[in-house]
């Protein structure tokens, strides 16, 4: 039986909280990927080189961007997917925390005191590095590397309070590059709220939400079914056949994975329910640009399993989330954590974060990055029609 981490029980006075994770055998359909035809437009850009660390000085590549958009529409030939939102505005990241919708973003430039410092709260800071390994379509600069070693560590967090709280819809874009072996357990980023505000993760493992207290949404890659899966905690969720109440799985698609060794582009967006007496609150994941679960208020059509909610057109309506119960909750932390406890002494592993954005309005995958100008022509010639 694996034991499987959700968090800190009163930090610090006790340690990491663990319980018993082993299910039994999932019943899944296979689903249908949702990939629509894209159609791209090219254009000619006169660039230049530019380091992550030089991120002022990006407004005409903004303005190129938003001319391309445009033209995209009128031409009626949407933007490639993993390019439309507001990263396509800033290639590469540079400058986007200056867009009016971003509420916090993370580059993993400077240090890592300078890291945790804007964060709030670090699990492990001082096993955490810098990898030079970055996303493709970003300048050279660094990730963010959380390692583990079997028997000696179990990985680290980063935990950020949102201040003032969101009370509508918050999208959480990052990239994350997942080792090729290692039996890692919760990983990613989590998006949620207490009331009272916690400065620190206190997920209480197992425990059904009443409401008022906290919830919390994530998407992360599964290690027991080599799935991506939402792992979420709220007021109305399922508990296990007759057992405790762990973070309900909403979509068990068999087909929806990431590769291991290679950097996805990953984002979740998580809308509270309005007003708090409704189930309208709706929780959706993207993979590399692609929409894979968008769970809301009748749709889509699945079946519960215990706290397993399989997508399936010929189910029943999905009864929506209530997230909340009060006002008084909202999204207020983003919960950035790599937890791997279980690989044996000996083993050694790493997990890498990247361009981390919060944002009030849909990010996407990175747009087109600033690359070399291209060279000046020699010899040129005039060539006149007839």
């Amino acid at each position: 039986m694996k034991h499987i981490h959700d968090g800190w029980e009163k930090w610090p006075e006790i340690g990491w909280l663990e319980w018993d994770y082993g299910r039994s055998p999932l019943v899944m359909n296979v689903g249908r990927r949702l990939v629509r035809p894209t159609r791209y437009i090219c254009c000619l850009a006169i660039t230049y080189c530019m380091k992550r660390s030089e991120r002022r000085t990006t407004a005409p590549f903004a303005l190129a961007l938003a001319l391309i958009a445009a033209l995209a529409i009128a031409l009626d030939r949407p933007m490639a997917q993993g390019v439309a939102g507001i990263s396509a505005l800033y290639p590469g990241d540079v400058g986007i925390e200056n867009h009016p919708a971003v509420i916090f973003s993370e580059q993993f430039e400077d240090s890592i005191a300078n890291v945790v410092a804007r964060w709030g709260d670090a699990k492990n800071p001082g096993g955490m590095l810098f990898a030079t390994d970055v996303p493709p379509g970003t300048p050279a600069g660094h990730a963010l590397s959380i390692p583990w070693v079997g028997g000696v560590s179990d990985g680290g967090h980063l935990y950020k309070v949102l201040n003032p709280g969101i009370d509508d819809t918050l999208y959480v874009r990052y990239y994350v590059k997942y080792p090729i072996d290692g039996y890692f357990s919760h990983n990613g980023i989590w998006v949620g709220g207490y009331n009272p505000k916690s400065s620190w993760p206190n997920p209480r493992a197992g425990e059904l939400p009443n409401g008022d207290d906290r919830f919390s949404a994530a998407g992360e890659q599964n290690n027991l079914t080599n799935t991506f899966e939402h792992y979420n905690y709220w007021m109305g969720m399922h508990h296990d056949d007759g057992g405790p109440y762990w973070g309900n799985w909403l979509l068990n698609n068999p087909s929806v994975t990431v590769t291991r060794g290679q950097w996805v582009c990953v984002e979740q967006m998580v809308k509270l329910n309005n007003p708090t007496t409704a189930a309208n609150g709706e929780h959706a994941l993207w993979l590399n640009g692609v929409k894979v679960s968008h769970l809301g208020l009748g749709f889509p059509k699945g079946f519960w399993d215990g706290g397993r909610f399989t997508q399936d057109p010929n189910g029943s309506p999905f009864e929506g989330i209530r997230w909340r119960s009060t006002s008084a909750l909202n999204i207020n932390y983003i919960w950035l954590q790599n937890y791997a406890p279980n690989d044996p002494p000996g083993y050694s592993g790493t997990m890498l974060f990247d361009h981390v954005v919060a944002a009030r309005s849909y990010i996407g995958c990175l747009g087109p990055s600033v690359s070399q100008a291209p060279t000046a022509p020699t010899n040129p010639r005039v060539v006149r029609s007839s």
